[in-house]
């Protein structure tokens, strides 16, 4: 079954009415999107602060080994967590953006049973399996040491505690990734960006400083999923009352979707993105979990702490990502290349203009940032020079994975990340023997090179759509002046906290005065007008 198959979910439904959606208001639709990536901003700016508080608690309370080995299972429970929830994040949006817009919200609660079911049962079975086999992967994903404290141990322990927390985990992120499908960004900025992110570093630091063991930080971590599990879904099932109260009286409403034919759909679409999601997740860890097996449980450490440095960036990135999401579907929903194409050029600006400061300032000022972790972790500054480029090429390509899916090309996307991932798996193999975490950093590059590059050709050759257009190349150009202030601060003070402010500084007066001087503001002074209102 190809793609298309999945891409016009109500195609028996009326269009939508003139209240529902305006197919003329394209600028309405830019500062919806931008609204939207506020709000997500404000979540993810707290989420990336929070988690980078709580890499800096990690470190330096279990040092360069601990910290590894507590890394590397966070890797393996993502990975754990994130496959068992089978792609019905993205699906659950996609889907229910649909829904509302063509008059299906009753159906709506349908959804989530089709999706959650699986998920569960598949979440608890992996779950299962990293408890019986921590033993076997803490020493597969180990390197070096002998007795109760070492690495592969503490690994193994890590796996245990973690392993029952799978299913509920995976459960939580399918609900809070599928509540952004009606539209708004508010429930999963309070409960994950605001909530379950800010209470992880406080509880660690107490944990830690109180003299937990592995057990207790594994429980610590892995708890508020748990506890956030319960508001993220009496949220959602507000939402879907809401959903379905709107559509109550509609006399052209469609007829219902049956129940076969709803899952064959929703699976059609989900499974192809939950390999994907696999695959970009597995990109995202396979290095630390190789740089384990063939360097060092350190060498974990300092990898992923330095990387952290990027990470806070791309935070920024997701944001403008997942508010773009159910805006482009709204708009494919409705028609019009055209008006796809200028909203994905809009979301490309904005991620270009949040991202890259953040990126190139980590880069520029790299020696100085990884002084947070400790003593033990200078070697990271070049991880993160290396893998900043990477970095400024997928956010200079735009939210591009998300149109593919948004466009039903969940397949296409299947196969990108599949070479995303064989490329990165080689270049670490390749790499890392001789170039230790220098080489992870350049395969993971040339992995984030292949997976927005691929994307963006299909997209162009698909629909005619690409990232730069007359507003993302502004942008482009604005936040590449900004990176020259940073080289020439860093020129004049050096990589320290003085040139850091001052750079900062310079650079933030540069961005803020082109913005202005953009012969649109770059939709910004839209976007916080309608904000304000």
């Amino acid at each position: 079954m190809d793609d298309h198959a999945v891409t016009d979910v109500a195609d028996d439904a009326p269009p939508p009415r003139p209240g529902d959606a305006d197919d003329g208001d394209q600028t309405d639709d830019g500062r919806t999107l931008g609204r939207s990536s506020l709000v997500n901003l404000a979540g993810f700016a707290v989420y990336g602060v929070a988690n980078f508080a709580l890499i800096v608690v990690v470190t330096r309370q279990l040092g360069e080994v601990g910290a590894g080995a507590f890394l590397t299972a966070i890797a393996v429970f993502n990975i754990a967590a994130r496959s068992s929830m089978a792609g019905t994040d993205l699906a659950l949006v996609r889907f229910t953006s649909r829904f509302l817009t063509r008059g299906r919200g009753a159906e709506v609660r349908h959804l989530y049973r089709v999706a959650l079911v699986p998920v569960l049962v598949l979440s608890t079975a992996v779950g299962v399996a990293m408890v019986v086999l921590a033993e076997p992967l803490g020493r597969l994903l180990s390197s070096g040491g002998e007795g109760a404290g070492a690495p592969a141990d503490q690994l193994a322990t890590y796996l245990r505690v973690l392993g029952p927390f799978v299913p509920v985990a995976a459960a939580y992120q399918a609900i809070e990734g599928g509540s952004r499908g009606f539209g708004t960004m508010v429930p999963s900025v309070a409960v994950e960006r605001l909530g379950r992110s800010v209470a992880l570093p406080v509880l660690m630091l107490v944990v830690l400083a109180a003299g937990g063991g592995v057990t207790a930080v594994g429980l610590t971590w892995a708890g508020p999923f748990a506890v956030a599990l319960v508001p993220i879904s009496l949220w959602t099932a507000v939402l879907v009352r809401r959903a379905e109260r709107a559509v109550r009286d509609r006399a052209d409403r469609p007829a219902a979707i049956g129940r076969a034919d709803l899952r064959h759909r929703f699976w059609a679409f989900a499974l192809p993105r939950s390999f994907a999601g696999v695959f970009a997740l597995t990109i995202l860890w396979v290095d630390a979990l190789l740089l384990g097996a063939l360097e060092s449980t350190e060498a974990v450490g300092v990898y992923t702490a330095a990387t952290r440095w990027l990470i806070v960036g791309n935070f920024a990135g997701n944001a403008v990502a997942l508010a773009f999401g159910p805006q482009i579907a709204s708009v494919l929903a409705r028609g019009g290349p055209d008006d796809a194409r200028r909203l994905f050029q809009a979301a490309t600006a904005w991620l270009v203009l949040l991202a890259w400061p953040a990126y190139l300032t980590a880069m520029v000022f790299a020696p100085y940032l990884v002084t947070a972790f400790g003593s033990g972790f200078g070697d990271g500054a070049s991880v993160i020079a290396i893998t900043g480029v990477g970095f400024l090429l997928a956010s200079a390509a735009g939210p591009i994975d998300m149109l593919l899916l948004m466009a039903g090309r969940s397949r296409l996307s299947l196969v990108n990340t599949g070479v995303a991932l064989a490329t990165n798996i080689g270049a670490n193999l390749l790499l890392i023997p001789h170039l230790g975490i220098q080489g992870a950093a350049l395969a993971w590059t040339l992995s984030l090179a292949v997976a927005n590059g691929l994307p963006a050709i299909q997209m162009w050759l698909l629909l005619r759509v690409q990232p730069l257009g007359a507003r993302s190349l502004r942008a482009l150009a604005l936040t590449t002046g900004v990176g020259v202030v940073l080289v020439l601060s860093r020129i004049a003070l050096g990589a320290t906290m003085a040139g850091l402010l001052v750079g900062v500084a310079l650079g933030g007066v540069l961005l803020v005065v082109g913005v202005r001087q953009a012969p649109d503001r770059m939709g910004v002074a839209d976007v916080l007008r309608r904000a304000a209102s």
